[in-house]
């Protein structure tokens, strides 16, 4: 399957056993090796092709749980949910969503959020 970046930056993901591989942000996305998928999905990467449903209803699923989040994080208004400089805690994210989330994919998905809440 193909994925790219969530931004414009490369999207380096390390698996436990050593390997390594970057995903670039190349809308035509490149070729991800199985063993690197899941955690190419759980670093926020994009599918670029079908996939199979499972995989595509993963990746939604992730990033609707990832809004709301950050929707109940801005509602809740908890100064611990964010930093000194207003973006997201990835901390206090990460245990709310129940998967690791990249600072990039926090802070484009929070600028989404927080620009769709101000309408």
């Amino acid at each position: 399957m193909k994925f790219r970046s969530p931004t414009n930056e490369p999207l380096h993901v390390a698996l436990t056993s050593g390997h390594t591989m970057v995903i670039t942000a190349d809308d035509k996305g490149i070729e991800v090796p199985v063993i690197f998928q899941r955690e190419a999905m759980a670093r926020g990467a994009v599918l670029t092709d079908e996939g199979t449903a499972e995989v595509r209803t993963q990746t939604l699923n992730r990033q609707i749980v990832l809004r709301e989040t950050l929707e109940a994080m801005i509602k809740g208004a908890d100064k611990d949910d964010f930093t000194a400089d207003g973006k997201p805690n990835l901390v206090r994210l990460k245990a709310k969503t129940g998967f690791p989330v990249t600072r990039e994919e926090a802070d484009a998905a929070f600028d989404e959020v927080a620009a769709e809440l101000k309408q």
